[in-house]
């Protein structure tokens, strides 16, 4: 028998969008998120040990990805609520 591991969970503090979908009735979008401990496991080929489909209403105006961010921090029921968002353009 072996004892339980003392090793607590590492904390999920960085997301980032893996996908999402967009209502073409104009009411409401969809992101999937992906959860990693930190940018730089995530840079370094982690898996991701968090996902997570939150709904918002009404559909992107502009920059896709920009508002779909922008509307997950300001969502106020949502996990993501008042969170720092950090734009990291492709390369």
């Amino acid at each position: 028998m072996r004892e339980p591991s003392s090793r607590a969970p590492a904390p999920v503090t960085h997301f980032v969008i893996s996908q999402y979908t967009i209502v073409v009735d104009g009411t409401k979008s969809q992101a999937v998120l992906q959860g990693f401990v930190s940018a730089d496991a995530r840079a370094a080929g982690r898996k991701p040990l968090a996902h997570r489909a939150v709904d918002l209403v009404g559909t992107p105006e502009g920059d896709t990805l920009q508002w779909l961010y922008t509307a997950l921090i300001a969502k106020p029921d949502g996990e993501l609520a008042g969170a720092a968002a950090v734009f990291e353009e492709a390369t």
